[in-house]
């Protein structure tokens, strides 16, 4: 605080700086034109004495006489004006002025910060204070106040997010699962938020994956097989189950992508070492059987995909490209799905027994299916009005079936 008014009283010297020399140059300035009045007066006299001279009014002695004396009396007027300029002061005058002038500068200056600054700011106790009286809510209070308003808008889904966000950061995991159940319902099958779901269902399970959390994240993985979070977590669920050759299948697509971030690549590593041990210990004739299923299938669905060049112009670079197998009669549910962009067309994808979205229902167990790729305009993986349409049907699964597939139709 005290080095505040220091600067302060620098600040008011630096400004009374400008002000009184001026103070004291008008002070000069006055000596000045008093000894020009004096020389003024003094010609005019001497030219009305020259007149009386030379009108014979005035006689040469008074003449010089008086001459004499106006010169002696010019001549003390201009020694006092000296003497005052050579003093080096304004005066008893200006020495009022001078002091008024100081006095008027602090006294303002101090007055109008304490009245429109803020004081406050350099007394640490006040500051604290203050802060004190403007403390943020506590977390449990926004909390509070977001269930509130999610109780009068229940569609709100970046509140369900903020709100499972925030319950996961407090370690409330079932309260976390709640909320992310209710996005997850919202937004329907987004990847993202799957996990999260499986992440908040696990943790409240005391960080066991299988069941429910399992289902979720092999969904994922499914629609979003380049995924990092997911290749992590289907790795894990996989481990967990005994699969670890499929494991293995994920943590190895997952490595690479790690390149740039060498400790998350050695505790991959650690996990592929762990699930290698495990599947060496289950002996030789299971170790084949788990490296056997974890390969793809065989049938394997090749689909070249184009847009229509009619509507090349209603759609977007980063809007989300679907391309899906599902059954040809029976559950509606993707056998085999992969998630792009619009930016990746014209695109060649294949479709098998790795993309299953549910463990067991998968493009081996059908004969035929519906290929089909379609545009969301909202991102979402359920079909929505103004989405984006091309399938082909049927096509038989065996083989390497190649389908050529034009999305070429709008949903009503």
């Amino acid at each position: 605080m005290t080095l505040f008014w220091i600067i302060t009283a620098a600040m008011i010297v630096v400004a009374l700086a400008f002000i009184v020399p001026s103070l004291w140059r008008k002070s000069e300035l006055r000596v000045s034109d008093r000894d020009k009045q004096n020389v003024v007066i003094a010609r005019e006299r001497l030219a009305e004495l020259n007149n009386e001279l030379a009108a014979g009014t005035l006689s040469d002695e008074e003449y010089e006489q008086t001459k004499l004396e106006l010169e002696q009396t010019l001549l003390i007027d201009l020694e006092a004006g000296d003497e005052a300029a050579q003093a080096g002061g304004p005066g008893k005058a200006g020495m009022l002025a001078l002091l008024f002038s100081v006095l008027f500068v602090a006294v303002v200056t101090v007055s109008a910060y304490l009245y429109l600054g803020t004081p406050q700011l350099v007394d640490p106790a006040a500051m604290q204070a203050q802060q004190a009286d403007q403390e943020l809510p506590s977390i449990e209070e926004m909390m509070t106040a977001l269930v509130d308003r999610l109780k009068e808008n229940p569609e709100d889904a970046e509140g369900w997010y903020l709100l499972g966000r925030t319950y996961m950061a407090v370690k409330d995991y079932q309260k976390a699962a709640f909320a992310f159940d209710k996005l997850n319902q919202l937004v329907s099958d987004q990847p993202s938020i799957m996990l999260a779901l499986a992440d908040a269902l696990a943790m409240a399970s005391g960080g066991d994956m299988q069941g429910r959390p399992a289902e979720l994240i092999r969904k994922a993985v499914g629609l979003a097989p380049q995924d990092q979070t997911a290749l992590w977590l289907a790795g894990m669920v996989e481990d967990q189950a005994g699969n670890h050759a499929r494991a293995l299948q994920h943590w190895g697509r997952l490595k690479p992508m790690l390149a740039d971030d060498p400790e998350s690549t050695q505790q991959v590593d650690r996990l592929m070492a762990a699930a290698q041990r495990k599947l060496a210990a289950a002996g030789p004739g299971e170790a084949v059987e788990q490296q056997v299923a974890a390969q793809p299938a065989r049938q394997v669905i090749t689909a070249r995909i184009t847009l229509a060049a009619e509507l090349a112009a209603r759609v977007k670079p980063e809007e989300s490209l679907f391309v899906y197998a599902r059954a040809l009669e029976g559950p509606k549910m993707p056998l085999a799905a992969v998630r792009l962009k619009v930016s990746d067309l014209p695109t060649t994808v294949q479709l098998n027994d790795g993309q299953a979205m549910v463990p067991g229902m998968n493009l081996s167990r059908f004969d035929q299916v519906v290929v089909g790729a379609r545009i969301s305009r909202s991102g979402n993986a359920i079909a929505a009005s103004g989405d984006l349409l091309g399938e082909v049907s049927p096509v038989v699964v065996k083989g390497d079936a190649v389908v050529e597939l034009v999305i070429d139709s709008v949903i009503p």
